[in-house]
């Protein structure tokens, strides 16, 4: 598709590559230096559309190469396309408006020469230029973020994506295998980094900040290697990437440092006791000693003529201290890995052509509005007055061009504005960089000398209930402004004592980095006396850095061609296919383009050729006057004529001043009134002429269809009836073949059914009977266990009886036998004995016939219990033997109800 773009007609139509095809063909034909202005709001698609402008660029510009030169375009192309992923990863991060918002403006600088390398080859109309070089610029990167982000923001991308990467790590190690996500094909150099620092994130206070700490589809470990891939491309070194990262922790790390005043002094401050390791881990990283770094920050050294004083700070100086490092810091990693990119792509310095792209700052307009918002303001200011003097040149060369005469337009002009900001000893920025100089100054201060300056001025107003707040009245609209922190954003120091510690570091990589910075190099680097014997210091501040940036880049716009790209927005929700008219409109006031739609319609906004106005209009003025124009052979002259005519016949409304239209060498330009009444009066002609036309067209081909639907009717009828004959025999051979087919069908199915109700029928019976003989078994089973159980009772309760009464009579007898034997053994004795030993005897053998007899009822008695016992055991065989008949009976029964 980019491709396609490629042209040496560059084409009007509103795409991004036909604008970057423009500059290309800007410097091949005209050998002139282009710009592309890229603008817009947060989150409108400005980073990926100076993507697209690069990538146009860089395709475009390696077309053409030989061999040799075509690898060296690659090289190039590469390295410029790797560094916009890294630049991102260090200065982009997710705002509330937009997940991957650019916190710097950059601009890049692409160097073009001839095919073959030769200057002299440009200039010609279908010349074709190859990419040899490039730099890139950035401007005031908000290191504030460093420290601290609104909720729903986060810090920059880097910060999560190497935590993420360490985190996935193992417990105790923190070697990193480079990639983890991507295969090895895809990256420079496979490789081992030391993550040493890193951690999971919600273990850093300036990464918790915010409660927003991941983006949707986005793999932070797999950007962390993309990261790592574009460091490999732009040529930094494993060692030098392993220092920047180092550098990047030693930031995370001082975030958690958090101080306390020491018990016997308020106004002091010292490191808490719970963050020594996080001190002693940012000592490490940065090489420098613990007691040191911590001295310089709760510390400050004043310097005399005849002594260096040190005093303790206080709490907030030294949390201030802090995050003044921390900024420094990644200010400093960030500006290396700028200069390095620099460094890798390579600018040509004898190569003097170049297409720039800018990336800028959109206007930003909330409801606490900073330091920060207003160089971005100030920024859209000077570009906006670039942009209204180049429409401006643009109008006054067309009119000149086409002979017009013309008074001055009221072209919007911010001149006073951007004097009321930048302006020497009563500007905004002047007086802020006076009041950061006066001892004691501060943000109060600021704001009641800006307010005694500028009051009455028409681009400044002040808010009688907020005493430091101030407005100013910008192109785009008034913006309230809070001058809190404004004095220290704007001085943007890092303490003697913090440079000298970090100056002093063993890490030689950090040391260089700060010598080499034009900031801290002063104080690291001091000159010899007599070099700065007479001269006056310059104090530095951000706006008069940013003010010198900024003059420095117009004054290389303003020697180009520029273009620009407006990127506006369509919702704040960042959905597809909706539109929001209410923010796109104010995107496009924001943008100035509402200005120049205005601009336009002041003076003659419509612009036709001769040839298009006499084609246009000579259909609504008179036969006559058309007949004779006709031969008139001046273009100029016939437009005139005719639009004279026009005018007085269709009473076109004029102007206070001039006429509604005039008449150049090659265009005719319109006032929009009068263009709108000659369009509507050659409209309401058209309406009528078409009106008329389609109506004859219309009858016309009825009429042509009418007579064709008869004969197709008449041919149809026939073929029909032909149809129908044909359909009435197929029907009668079909009916007779179905009622043959169906009798056959219906046997056939009949047969089926009679077979299948067979079938089930035979299966009902069998498995009826199976159930009445499984029944019938089972209780025959039952019948003959009862059986063998009752015998068998019956047989154990007799054998019992039987057992009882044997043993019961066998006793009775052997004490019955042995008491009779013994009475007549007595009874022998006795009669053997004397008659008086008879009497005796005859005493005692009463005594025991006495208790024989007692014996012998007592025998009776027990006899007696057996039969009662005999006769009890007889009727419970006897309820037995009846409970076993009525269950005969109740079996007998159940049979008989099986067999029914």
């Amino acid at each position: 598709v980019l491709r396609s773009f490629i042209s040496t007609k560059p084409s009007s139509k509103p795409h991004v590559f036909n604008t970057s095809n423009a500059a290309y063909r800007g410097i091949c034909d005209r050998k002139k230096s282009q710009t592309v202005l890229i603008s817009g709001e947060s989150g409108a698609g400005k980073t990926e559309t100076t993507k697209f402008v690069m990538k146009f660029l860089a395709t475009a510009g390696a077309e053409d190469g030989k061999v040799t030169d075509a690898r060296a375009c690659t090289r190039v192309e590469r390295q410029v396309l790797e560094s916009n992923p890294l630049l991102e990863a260090f200065g982009n991060a997710r705002t509330l408006r937009n997940d991957n918002s650019s916190r710097f403006g950059k601009f890049i600088e692409l160097q073009f020469r001839g095919v073959s390398g030769d200057a002299a080859q440009l200039g010609v109309s279908g010349a074709n230029a190859r990419l040899c070089g490039a730099r890139i610029q950035t401007y005031l990167l908000e290191k504030v973020r460093v420290c601290d982000q609104q909720e729903g923001e986060r810090n920059y991308h880097l910060f999560y994506e190497a935590c993420a990467a360490a985190a996935s790590l193992a417990a105790g190690t923190s070697d990193y295998s480079y990639p983890s996500r991507l295969s090895k094909d895809k990256v420079q150099e496979p490789t081992m980094l030391n993550l040493e620092g890193f951690a999971e994130l919600t273990n850093f206070a300036y990464l918790t900040r915010s409660t927003c700490k991941t983006l949707k589809d986005n793999d932070d470990i797999e950007m962390f290697d993309r990261r790592i891939n574009a460091m490999q491309t732009i040529g930094i070194s494993r060692n030098e990437i392993t220092q920047v990262l180092r550098m990047v922790a030693a930031v995370l790390h001082l975030g958690n440092v958090k101080f306390d005043a020491p018990p016997n002094n308020s106004e002091g401050s010292m490191a808490m006791s719970e963050c020594s390791s996080s001190v002693e881990m940012a000592s490490n990283l940065l090489g420098v000693e613990r007691k040191a770094l911590e001295s310089s920050l709760c510390n400050q050294t004043r310097v005399t003529r005849s002594e260096r004083i040190r005093s303790p700070i206080n709490v907030r100086q030294a949390a201030d201290n802090r995050d003044a490092l921390a900024k420094a810091i990644y200010g400093i990693v960030f500006g290396f890995i700028v200069s390095t990119s620099n460094k890798s792509i390579g600018y040509v310095e004898d190569v003097k052509l170049f297409a720039g792209v800018l990336d800028i700052f959109g206007f930003e307009c909330f409801k606490m509005n900073s330091f920060e918002q207003l160089c971005i303001n100030f920024t859209n200011e000077r570009l906006q007055q670039f942009f209204n003097s180049f429409v401006f040149k643009l109008e006054e060369q067309l009119y000149e061009r086409e002979g017009i005469e013309w008074d001055a337009l009221d072209f919007p002009d911010n001149q006073d504005s951007v004097d009321m900001l930048s302006g020497k000893g009563i500007g905004v920025f002047a007086i802020l960089d006076e009041e950061c100089v006066v001892p004691q100054g501060s943000d109060q201060g600021f704001v009641n000398k800006i307010k005694k300056q500028l009051t009455g001025h028409r681009r400044f107003d002040e808010i009688k209930t907020k005493p430091t707040w101030f407005v100013i009245k910008h192109f785009a609209g008034p913006v309230s402004y809070c001058s809190d922190g404004f004095l220290d954003k704007n001085k943007d120091q890092l303490s003697n004592d913090l440079i000298e510690c970090v100056g002093g570091s063993a890490n030689e990589f950090i040391v260089k980095l700060f010598r080499e910075d034009a900031k801290y190099g002063e104080k690291l680097n001091p000159a010899p006396e007599e070099a700065t014997a007479g001269k006056k210091k310059k104090k530095y501040t951000v706006s008069s850095e940013f003010k010198d940036q900024l003059v420095a880049l117009m004054d290389i716009v303003d020697l180009t061609e520029p273009h620009f790209v407006r990127c506006i927005k369509p919702n704040p929700q960042n959905e597809p296919d909706r539109y929001d008219r209410k923010g796109v409109t104010e995107q496009l006031r924001y943008g100035g383009v509402l200005q120049v739609v205005q601009v336009s319609r002041a003076g003659y906004p419509v612009r036709i050729n001769h040839q298009e106005c006499w084609d246009d209009f000579k259909i609504i003025a008179s036969a006559a006057v058309v007949s004779g124009l006709k031969h008139v052979d001046d273009p100029h002259v016939r437009a005139e004529k005719l639009l004279t005519h026009l005018t007085a016949e269709l009473n076109v409304p004029k102007p206070l001043h001039g006429l509604p239209w005039a008449v150049g060498k090659t265009m005719v330009f319109f006032k929009l009134p009068a263009f709108e009444r000659m369009k509507f009066a050659r409209l309401e002609l058209l309406i009528k002429s078409v009106t008329l036309i389609q109506a004859n067209w219309r009858r016309k081909v009825q009429l042509s269809k009418y007579k064709a639907i008869c004969l197709f009717t008449q041919h149809v009828e026939a073929l029909l009836r032909v149809k129908q004959a044909r359909t009435d025999l197929l029907r009668r051979r079909q009916e007779g073949s179905v009622v043959r087919i169906q009798g056959l069908a219906r046997r056939f199915l009949a047969r089926q059914k009679y077979q299948g109700f067979l079938r089930k029928v035979v299966k009902i019976q069998a498995w009826r009977k199976g159930i009445i003989g499984r029944r019938g078994a089972k209780d025959y089973r039952k019948y003959s266990a009862a059986r063998k159980i009752q015998s068998c009772w019956l047989r154990r309760r007799e054998r019992k009886v039987y057992a009882l009464l044997k043993r019961a009579i066998s006793v009775a007898q052997e004490r019955w036998r042995m008491h009779t034997a013994k009475s007549q053994m007595k009874k022998l004795k006795q009669e053997a004995k004397e008659v008086g030993a008879l009497m005796a005897k005859q005493h005692k053998a009463q005594e025991q016939a006495t208790e024989m007899r007692k014996k012998n009822e007592e025998l009776e008695a027990h006899q007696l219990q057996l039969q009662s016992e005999k006769k009890n055991l007889q009727g419970k065989v006897k309820s037995l033997e009846e409970a076993v008949t009525q269950m005969q009976a109740q079996l007998e029964e159940v049979k008989d109800q099986a067999s029914e």
